[in-house]
């Protein structure tokens, strides 16, 4: 899968906390993206590969919001839940590994320096799985 741009309304099982989030000026997160945050201003973020986010992802965007140049804007980020990710390629036999960021939009059992999502809860297919994600 690639990173979604756009609202997404992600599959979700259980009853999810919100908690909210300071985000980085000039940036969209779409609603379903995996939000992170960034390491170096402590500002949710699309959640990208790398190290530019401090682990773990704290949750799924629970609404689209666009933050201005200036200003403080906040997201609302839903955690404590499980939700159905895209995945480059993943087992059944993966079930409670942990799962690392590959895209806002996709997960993976490997991925360099990257955040961990959560953990495999459910194995769908080689390409789709069950996440929980704890939160911060």
């Amino acid at each position: 899968m690639t990173a979604i741009t756009v609202a997404a309304n992600r599959q979700r099982r259980g009853v999810a906390k919100l908690r909210k989030y300071l985000m980085k000026t000039s940036t969209t997160i779409p609603k379903g993206a995996l939000v992170g945050i960034e390491a170096a201003s402590g500002l949710a973020i699309n959640a990208v590969a790398g190290a530019s986010i401090t682990a773990p992802v704290v949750g799924v965007a629970a609404e689209t919001v666009i933050a201005p140049a200036s200003g403080a804007t906040y997201i609302e980020v839903e955690c404590e839940a499980d939700w159905l990710f895209a995945a480059s390629s993943i087992t059944q036999v993966m079930v409670g590994v942990a799962m690392l960021v590959i895209d806002n939009n996709t997960v993976d059992e490997t991925s360099a320096s990257s955040a961990t999502v959560g953990k495999l809860v459910e194995f769908v297919s080689t390409t789709s799985g069950w996440v929980n994600i704890p939160g911060n």
